[in-house]
């Protein structure tokens, strides 16, 4: 099992924040906003931490389970293409 140690900077927050739009979460998943995510997936992840670690498995597999992703990874570089993309064209 790996597990994933992610420094949650400012500047990482706030992206995060940013990506996971109420449209997004609504469109993607099984909440209605990125905070109900984060609710229901603490027990993998404590977002109030200075620094995220969490069983990439684990968190994976909770993310194949309440959204439309296989993964993390994917789910964040689906919407970080949504945001970015939309405020380009």
């Amino acid at each position: 099992m790996a597990f994933i140690r992610v420094e949650a900077t400012p500047d990482l927050r706030k992206y995060i924040t940013t990506i996971f739009t109420d449209e997004f979460m609504q469109k993607y998943t099984n909440f209605t906003c990125f905070m109900d995510f984060q609710s229901s997936s603490s027990v993998f992840l404590n977002w109030g931490s200075i620094l995220w670690v969490y069983n990439e498995e684990v968190f994976d597999g909770f993310v194949k389970e309440s959204t439309q992703f296989s993964s993390w990874n994917e789910m964040v570089k689906k919407a970080a293409d949504e945001a970015f993309v939309k405020k380009e064209e």
